[in-house]
């Protein structure tokens, strides 16, 4: 049925003349109905053909937790959800890094669902350009590359992110120089998948900010009481894909009311701060609307030494 709609949806560009004709030739009931008939198949087709075409860039400036507006800062790209498969309208990834290289980051960020449904050799020949970013990848799985739904694609995805030296951050920790400055990252396994393991936090450093990279952000309300992070890094929720006023929350598959950009969620006796990416592809309808594919920059102000613990 996916592939029924992205295959028809071609016909718009003979249904259309035909409207047009009605309009010019017909008594003016029919042209009404024609030019109704006209207006809501073009929003259809600018979501189908336009808007998965347009790669916006959103950003953004984030104070962790120990800074200030005067603190020094590190800048990162965040994307997700690329949704390489079936759709073949999806945004290339070679435009991807074209964006992300012209802004001068620090590190880059991808929050999983790389694959949907994708065909043989698909997956390694789709992120072999991720491979050109300036900067350093880090990587996690989302529930599409896991198997949550769909084939278990774990294997073909890291050896794709092999070939490229992207860094794999499946339930484990790396510290690393950004800017001058030493940052922990860390990365999970999907929560949909049932396999996250937090152990790797009991020995994180308390002098260092540490960034959190998953795929549903609904990880920040399953971590136990004592996983200290100071940002964490989502996707998953496509900002609704198909954006329409009081239809949101309805379409976005997580639990707390996640929608995209930051977000302050209380756990315990703090808000941890989340940060969620609207990714670049599509699931379900091969279309975006009112919801562009965009890359975030964040400007992090980072703690100094002294302060880096989470409060």
């Amino acid at each position: 049925m996916k592939q029924l709609i992205f295959y028809a949806s071609h016909l718009y560009w003979l249904f259309a003349p035909l409207c047009l004709f009605v309009i010019w030739k017909s008594r003016r009931a029919v042209r009404l109905l024609a030019a109704l008939a006209l207006l809501g198949t073009t929003v259809l087709a600018y979501a189908r053909f336009v808007e998965p075409r347009i790669l916006n860039v959103h950003s953004e400036t984030i104070i962790l937790p120990g800074a200030s507006a005067q603190s020094r800062t590190l800048r990162i790209a965040l994307f997700a959800d690329t949704h390489y498969g079936i759709f073949h309208n999806a945004m290339p990834a070679n435009r991807i890094v074209e964006t992300i290289n012209n802004q001068d980051v620090d590190a880059v960020f991808l929050a999983g669902d790389m694959t949907y449904y994708p065909g043989n050799g698909q997956i390694e020949s789709a992120l072999a350009p991720f491979g050109k970013l300036d900067a350093p990848l880090f990587v996690v799985m989302g529930n599409h590359d896991v198997g949550f739904p769909g084939p278990d694609l774990t294997n073909p995805v890291r050896d794709a992110l092999d070939n490229i030296n992207a860094k794999i951050l499946q339930n484990r920790s790396e510290p690393i120089t950004l800017a001058g400055r030493r940052v922990i990252v860390a990365g999970l396994s999907d929560l949909w998948q049932g396999q996250q393991d937090f152990q790797f936090a009991s020995s994180l450093p308390s002098d260092a900010p540490i960034i959190v990279l998953t795929h549903n952000p609904d990880t920040a309300l399953t971590a136990p009481p004592g996983f200290e992070y100071d940002l964490m890094l989502a996707g998953h929720t496509h900002g609704g894909q198909i954006r329409l006023p009081g239809f949101i929350q309805r379409v976005i598959p997580t639990n707390y009311p996640f929608d995209k950009e930051l977000h302050k969620v209380p756990t315990g006796d703090r808000e941890r701060l989340v940060y969620v990416t609207s990714g670049t592809g599509m699931v379900g309808l091969p279309m975006r609307f009112n919801m562009p594919p965009r890359v975030d920059i964040l400007t992090l102000h980072i703690p100094d030494p002294t302060t880096a613990s989470p409060e």
